[in-house]
């Protein structure tokens, strides 16, 4: 007999492209309209663009932010949690704004880890306050030149 195979997550079957809405099904009220915030500041801000791609494992199908020439931020909406990653070049992690950032948002910038020059900070999506701070960082990743990927 056959096994039945159980339909994948629209998050992660890279084969059919979800909606927007389809990854948040997963998420809770809370988490959806964090999202959805995150979105909605994201897509304000001046020069960067969303799109839904296939980033492969870990991210899988993921919302990328980026301006012309590079990612500035992704938001991962995994089943039942979200989080967003931003990559942030070694050298410019001294010139975000540290002292107005919360201590676990601190300790996640330091936990990150390092690839190709890159620290790939990641948080899990808690509270509009720390949008606010997530924020920041994007804003400072935007503003240094020297953040590339």
């Amino acid at each position: 007999m056959a096994s039945v195979s159980k339909p994948r997550a629209a998050w992660e079957d890279r084969f059919r492209r979800p909606t927007v809405d389809e990854l948040f099904d997963g998420l809770n009220k809370q988490l959806s309209s964090l999202a959805e915030s995150w979105r909605e500041r994201m897509r304000e801000t001046p020069g960067v663009r969303e799109e839904l791609a296939w980033q492969g494992i870990p991210f899988r199908w993921t919302l990328v932010y980026r301006n012309d020439t590079r990612p500035v931020a992704y938001l991962v909406p995994q089943p039942v949690k979200a989080y967003v990653a931003i990559p942030i070049a070694s050298d410019a992690v001294n010139r975000l704004p540290l002292r107005k950032l919360s201590k676990p948002v601190r300790d996640s910038l330091g936990a990150a880890s390092l690839v190709n020059g890159q620290y790939w900070a990641q948080w899990e999506l808690q509270s509009k306050a720390q949008l606010d701070e997530l924020m920041l960082i994007a804003a400072a990743c935007l503003a240094d030149d020297t953040v590339a990927v």
